[in-house]
């Protein structure tokens, strides 16, 4: 099992590219008695700390060449590495999810903290509407040899949990 990402690690969000980043994924859930909805990337980042690899995903609005006005954009609290990325230090800005209380699965998500979506909407978001391609990366970034059930069964562990913060 590869370790979990902590607090103090070193990771690199790759730079935007509408093209491999894929579309965004959408991501709905109730809060205060109203549905809300909200689009992210997928990715996969590099834990430089470890040289192991992390899911992540990433506000569309944080993201996306077209809204880097924004102050919390990924250009703006980020350290480019020229032609690979941005180099982020986990902190109490970014937020994740896990299987277990081990951090088996973690997963690490860059938003509005605002937002209190449970951790399997971003599980279940993020496989269902995988190409078959992105499927297998999203299927591998979480530890898991193959797409379809098992990977649901994996996270039946999430169902119910909010994102906790670093």
């Amino acid at each position: 099992m590869s370790s979990p990402v902590q607090s103090g690690h070193e990771i690199l969000v790759p730079l935007f590219d509408g093209d491999s980043a894929g579309a965004p994924v959408h991501v709905n859930w109730q809060q205060n008695l109203s549905q809300r909805k909200a689009d992210y990337y997928a990715l996969t980042a590099d834990n430089i700390t470890t040289g192991e690899q992390v899911p992540f995903f990433i506000a569309a609005e944080y993201y996306k060449s077209t809204t880097t006005a924004n102050p919390n954009h990924i250009t703006k609290v980020g350290q480019l590495v020229a032609g690979e990325g941005y180099k982020l230090k986990v902190d109490d800005r970014l937020q994740y999810g896990q299987k277990n209380a081990q951090g088996e699965l973690r997963f690490i998500i860059y938003h509005d903290k605002e937002r209190k979506p449970y951790q399997h909407r971003f599980i279940e978001t993020a496989v269902g509407s995988a190409t078959a391609g992105k499927a297998a990366q999203m299927a591998k970034a979480f530890g898991v040899g193959n797409v379809g059930n098992q990977i649901m069964d994996n996270f039946k562990g999430f169902i119910g949990d909010y994102l906790h913060t670093f």
